[in-house]
């Protein structure tokens, strides 16, 4: 994907001039997207002043980057990756380590000049930010190198020190609040030589897994998986066992001559981990399925996964010679270990089938009249339409998905509202009211052609009970390509992340004219503070239980009149990665009884609808301009 490099002159495949010569034409026609004028803070919230990690290797700087005595540079980590740990810290993880030292060309460079990236530990608890590293900060796979299978045997670059780097690894947490990492990248030039300046760089996805301990700070290595991933999604199943698909064993070259039926694809075989056993089983035949990079996977109160239609692509030629069916929406059973097409997707919208770099939500859970939660709805907004090469600049179009589980699962799509602007990978997050905001991005594919984007800097708040978007406040960072952000135990948004592909493919260059930052990673962090909390007084919890059983009710005391409380919700902890997190719920628990100030509620009824793990326990207090969150209590829910 990209330029290639050869004895130092720099080439572009066909796709590639296609793709630019379509890029001016379209960067002169559209230009910047304009904002609308800023208003009241109460209605816009606020974005606070950004922050980043004080020192580099010990040298106190503000600096993103400084030189080593070799003259290279040694760069603060971005977050890329990001996860709440049940303590309320930050676990995050770098992106592109390594771009910051290339000089020409990545696709001819990167295979020697990057390495494994970076992780941190971010404590928001007291007056000041305060970072810690993890042990073995790279997370520790593959030292001794990785068994890697070039195109032409021999022919390769065989370096260790960038053969295990989390980039493109997904994370979700386990039942006991550790984060497992499955897959990951590492770095070779095919062809290439050991000790040559150039090559063509390849990546290739990992078959490792790694589990961060917040008890110990510590990353350890797990399980292997059968087949090396870069870009999979994971989904905890009911029962705490994790589900994987996707991901592609090579990025730039998917050609395997020991066995060519994967060839020209992604890894279209699943696999499930027992978290008890630390073992990965392939789930055979059946559960084989052609699905995008990343692709849009959530949990079904039913016990079955949901493929939404959506992934990342890595414009213009994609990943599979099957492309097409990733139109399809789509749901996985984990009983019969088999797939089953629900239809295409968005159909009756207009922009119906395959949606790329869009997020995919999943709105809040919701039981009904019997207590039972039979229905989910998933919010999509922005992206670009269709399978490869797709479109290059953003739509504005938003839908809801609603899947209603029976006999057999039901799909239906609806457009509501669209964006105020469009919007290219933007981080979405679901808030403890239901509402969703949207942050970063930009208006152009910035993969086609890096660093030929606007960056999208104001955010944006969903209605569900409007179903309309309203532009919020701006950030004076601009974040495109692996932005990141989450939601607080507080209530508040932790927005942060942006680490572009070298612009055009070449060097690390911002274009003049107010194109999207290409110099290099942002390690700064923000936190948004949303409207809710500028509508009065917040509710607290003075009493809530620590750890939930499936069905049990739970007696939660708060400072006012239990009448005064709109709803009780549980979110699970997130843990984001490439706008995905295969985990991401909110859970509406149904109120039994209401006295004084304490709430009786009842907890999930299964696994299904909350798998086991950690959750922060949020009370909506009413309000005339909408709910007002609490603050966090966590919750551990125990099968």
């Amino acid at each position: 994907m990209g330029p290639s490099r050869t004895a130092g002159r720099l080439y572009l495949s066909l796709p590639h001039l296609l793709a630019l010569t379509l890029v001016a034409i379209l960067i002169a026609a559209l230009g910047p997207v304009t904002e609308p004028a800023t208003g009241a803070t109460a209605n816009l919230g606020r974005f606070s002043p950004a922050f980043s990690e004080p020192t580099i290797k010990g040298t106190d700087t503000k600096d993103k980057c400084i030189e080593d005595h070799d003259g290279h540079l040694e760069c603060k980590p971005a977050a890329g990756s990001i996860a709440v740990l049940p303590s309320g810290r930050i676990l995050y993880w770098n992106a592109l380590e390594g771009t910051e030292n290339v000089k020409n060309g990545i696709a001819a460079e990167f295979g020697k000049v990057s390495i494994n990236d970076q992780t941190r530990i971010l404590d928001l608890a007291g007056a000041e930010p305060r970072w810690t590293q993890p042990a073995v900060n790279d997370g520790g796979a593959n030292p001794d190198g990785y068994a890697n299978e070039p195109l032409i045997p021999g022919l390769s670059s065989t370096e260790k020190y960038n053969d295990g780097a989390l980039f493109c690894s997904d994370l979700t947490m386990l039942a006991d609040g550790s984060v497992l990492a499955s897959g990951g990248t590492a770095y070779y030039d095919d062809p290439g030589a050991d000790g040559a300046p150039f090559g063509v760089a390849e990546l290739e996805g990992l078959r490792n897994t790694r589990i961060y301990d917040p008890a110990s700070n510590s990353w350890k290595e797990g399980a292997d998986m059968h087949y090396g991933r870069w870009y999979p999604t994971m989904v905890t199943l009911g029962t705490g066992d994790i589900f994987i698909a996707s991901g592609v064993q090579k990025l730039l070259k998917p050609v395997y001559p020991g066995h060519p039926a994967d060839s020209g694809m992604n890894v279209k075989q699943t696999e499930t981990y027992d978290p008890q056993k630390d073992k990965w089983t392939y789930n055979g035949a059946a559960a084989d399925r052609s699905l995008p990079l990343y692709p849009r996977l959530h949990l079904l109160p039913n016990g079955k996964v949901f493929f939404n239609a959506g992934g990342q692509t890595f414009n213009p030629a994609g990943q599979s010679y099957d492309e097409a069916l990733w139109n399809m929406t789509a749901e996985y059973d984990p009983k019969t270990k088999s797939w089953t097409d629900l239809g295409l997707a968005g159909l009756g919208t207009l922009t119906p089938g395959f949606r790329g770099s869009s997020f995919s939500i999943m709105l809040p859970l919701r039981p009904d009249k019997k207590g039972d939660y039979s229905e989910a709805e998933f919010l999509s907004a922005g992206g670009t339409v269709g399978t490869p090469p797709g479109s290059y600049v953003s739509v504005p179009t938003s839908a809801i998905t609603t899947v209603t589980t029976g006999a057999a699962d039901e799909v239906a799509t609806r457009a509501t509202a669209n964006l105020n602007q469009s919007r290219w990978y933007s981080t979405a997050i679901p808030l403890p009211t239901g509402e969703v905001i949207a942050f970063s991005g930009a208006d152009r594919d910035e993969v086609v052609a890096p660093g030929t984007g606007f960056a999208t800097t104001q955010a944006e708040l969903f209605d569900p009970k409007t179903e309309t978007w309203t532009p919020l406040a701006s950030s004076p960072h601009e974040r495109t390509y692996h932005n990141s952000a989450t939601l607080l135990p507080d209530g508040r948004v932790l927005v942060g992340g942006h680490a572009p592909i070298s612009t055009l493919y070449g060097k690390n260059m911002t274009i003049p004219g107010g194109f999207s930052p290409n110099d290099g990673r942002d390690p700064s962090f923000e936190i948004f503070s949303p409207p809710y909390l500028f509508r009065g007084p917040r509710p607290s919890i003075e009493k809530a239980p620590r750890e939930v059983g499936y069905g049990a009710t739970l007696k939660i005391t708060t400072d006012r009149p239990a009448s005064d409380i709109e709803s009780v919700v549980l979110v699970r902890n997130p843990t984001n990665t490439h706008l995905v997190d295969g985990d991401q719920r909110t859970v509406v628990l149904p109120v039994v009884s209401s006295h004084g100030r304490v709430l009786q509620v009842i907890a999930p009824p299964s696994g299904n609808v909350a798998p086991p793990g950690p959750y922060m326990l949020f009370v909506n207090a009413k309000h005339s301009d909408g709910a007002i969150p609490s603050v966090s209590r966590q919750v551990w829910i125990r099968s």
